[in-house]
């Protein structure tokens, strides 16, 4: 007790806050349970100038802007960081990066760099020598087929006729010394008849004739064999040789050129991995390079902001890891800057570039700026998703047409984008416009509430644009009385006079592999089942704590009564059409519905979701009662 005095006694001003707190919600608690009251209040149309405007928020931004981004790869660490709002010059130090690592790399990368050069100049070296090699056994290839071709020729026209004309030669002198030997012989014999010569003498010339015989004879075989046998031998031979030349020729150029192919192939080979290992040294020196920032220009230094706040990026700061491509400072151009703001999808197909607008920044209120729309996103804003995934937004660029002096990026502000200004017109607040039967009326104040069509235009956020339908002076109802049907502001699929299916589940066809419905909701009561029906249906339109309170009290009056309708119910009891129930016509409804009160009590609770419905669009009705009050 004696620490809630202290508190009291040393911050006043909170106890005092926090008592008109507590009073305002018992307040509400009080007054939110005892009957509705009504209080209808009216407008007088008039007629005249009627503006049609967007406001939005957002952060001033420079037009033109220079991003220092990590050139860095993988990632690195920063050691010095120009302070946020420093004014730098071109050429200055900005940002400082940890450069250890990149300097071992360059080192190591030296020496691979120098290894693939000596690796690529002995290839070349290599390749050279096989070249010269190469030439030698092509030339002697060559040259050996020559031979083989001159000696084909020799053979030919030489050495064939000359062996064959040498063997006729020998055989024609031995018939010549066979014929001279023949005479001596002759003669030898005549002399030996007349004792001239011995028997010895005549002996050796017979001999002598016998030899020549014999060496004639062979003499005229070997003509036989050159002409037969090795006449075309040789010839064969000599032809064989040639050809064998030939191919060996052909084998040396290919075995030549598969050698050099080979070592060509590796010195292309160590002039890539010369080339891949330069590329990778002067990438290496550029990243040792980048370690060491320096301002491209003069500019304010502003750190970059991320729009996503479940990002994993570490702030900007000396200490902190960045990756590569990272954005780590900004130079904007504070001469020319711009506001973007985000334009919600109900909205957007208003704007387009070239519409005025007014800014007003928020440290300034009592100054205003002029600026146009440059430009509009084409595609919603991907940052907003996880906030909202149902909201669309699109990104919007306003540029600021007036000097904006000591002025830095980043200040609020907020801009009115003027879509068009129509002069002379009759305007109504615009929940005085609402629907029946589907079409749009107002109810004006004269001689009772009257539901008059009419016929709407342009909109803002406060007014619409009455085309046709009401006139200068009239009064109409800020809100429709409780007796009419409010207009749908949630946009009903079903169609008018349409029936919808019932939401009883035991009365639904199941489908052939649809799972069978858990017991208890089987043996639920059917009241139940209305009020789980009626709340699954409230889930499925979104319906809940954020809806508002008349909007949820609708739901539960709109649950009973099998699915109750005013609109149906009005068409069906109101005969002299006015709108209105009289007192006969109320006496034959409540008669219609005490006589089938009895024979649908199950059923009608099994409407509930189709009264929650109702009770969205706004139709009254009382979803714990099976009669409806027609005075609702």
């Amino acid at each position: 007790m004696s620490k809630i005095l202290n508190f009291v006694k040393s911050k006043p001003w909170a106890f005092a806050v926090g008592t008109l707190v507590v009073a305002g919600i018992a307040w509400q608690l009080i007054s939110g349970s005892g009957p509705e009251t009504v209080q209808t209040s009216y407008f007088n149309v008039k007629r005249g100038d009627f503006l049609i405007s967007i406001v939005a928020g957002g952060s001033i931004e420079a037009v033109n802007e220079i991003s220092i981004r990590n050139e860095v790869e993988g990632s690195a660490r920063i050691i010095y960081i120009v302070p946020e709002g420093t004014y730098v010059k071109k050429g200055d130090m900005i940002v400082e990066l940890d450069s250890a690592t990149a300097q071992d790399q360059v080192n190591q990368q030296q020496i691979n760099f120098e290894k693939a050069q000596f690796s690529m100049i002995q290839a070349n070296e290599t390749l050279e020598i096989q070249k010269s090699l190469a030439e030698s056994d092509v030339r002697a290839a060559e040259l050996k087929l020559e031979f083989a071709r001159i000696d084909l020729d020799k053979y030919i026209k030489g050495d064939s006729f000359q062996t064959l004309r040498d063997a006729q030669i020998a055989a024609e002198k031995l018939r010549e010394n066979l014929a001279i030997a023949k005479e001596k012989l002759y003669w030898s014999q005549e002399l030996f008849k007349k004792d001239f010569e011995n028997k010895t003498v005549v002996d050796n010339d017979r001999l002598a004739v016998n030899n020549l015989h014999l060496s004639l004879e062979t003499a005229t075989n070997k003509i036989w064999m050159i002409e037969t046998f090795e006449h075309p031998k040789l010839l064969k031979k000599a032809q064989s040789d040639l050809e064998e030349a030939k191919k060996d020729l052909e084998r040396v150029k290919h075995q030549v050129e598969a050698k050099l192919a080979q070592y060509r192939a590796d010195v292309e080979t160590q002039k890539n991995t010369l080339a891949l290992q330069e590329r990778k040294l002067e990438r290496d020196k550029k990243n040792l390079a980048g370690t060491k920032i320096l301002a491209p220009a003069d500019g304010l230094a502003v750190y970059p902001v991320s729009n996503n706040r479940f990002s994993s990026e570490s702030l900007i700061e000396e200490g902190a890891t960045v990756r590569n491509r990272q954005e780590m400072l900004k130079l904007p151009d504070v001469s020319k800057m711009k506001l973007t703001v985000k334009v919600h999808e109900s909205q957007v197909s208003k704007v387009r570039s070239g519409l005025p607008a007014y800014i007003v920044l928020d440290p300034m209120p009592e100054k205003r700026f002029k600026g146009y729309v440059s430009k509009v996103g084409l595609l919603p804003d991907t940052s907003s998703r996880f906030g909202n995934p149902d909201m669309k937004v699109y990104i919007t660029e306003i540029l600021i047409a007036d000097e904006i002096a000591d002025v830095k990026p980043g200040v609020s502000a907020h801009a009115e984008v003027i879509i068009t200004n129509l002069v002379d017109v009759i305007t109504v607040p615009i929940q005085s416009v609402t629907t029946l039967k589907g079409k749009p009326v107002v109810y004006t104040a004269d001689s009772g509430p009257q539901a008059v069509p009419v016929e709407v235009g342009s909109f803002n956020t406060k007014f619409i644009q009455i085309v046709s339908g009401l006139k200068e002076g009239d009064r109409v109802m800020l809100s429709p009385p409780l007796d009419s049907k409010p207009s749908d502001l949630d946009g009903s699929i079903v169609e008018e006079g349409e029936k919808p299916p019932t939401n009883d589940v035991s009365a639904v066809p199941l489908a052939p592999n649809s799972p069978a419905p858990a017991p208890s909701e089987r043996s639920a009561r059917p009241e139940q089942r209305s009020r789980q029906s009626g709340e699954r249906g409230n889930a499925a339109r979104g319906e809940g704590p954020g809806r508002s309170t008349q909007q949820q009290e609708g739901g539960r009056r709109g649950g009973g009564a099998g699915g109750f309708n005013r609109e149906e119910m009005m068409k069906k009891y109101d005969k002299d059409g006015d709108g209105k129930l009289s007192e006969d016509e109320q006496s034959a409804m409540r008669a219609e519905f005490q006589s089938s009160r009895g024979g649908r009590g199950g059923g009608q609770g099994g409407q509930g979701g189709q009264g929650g419905q109702s009770g969205q669009s706004g139709q009254s009705g009382q979803g714990t009662r099976t009669q409806p009050k027609p005075e609702e």
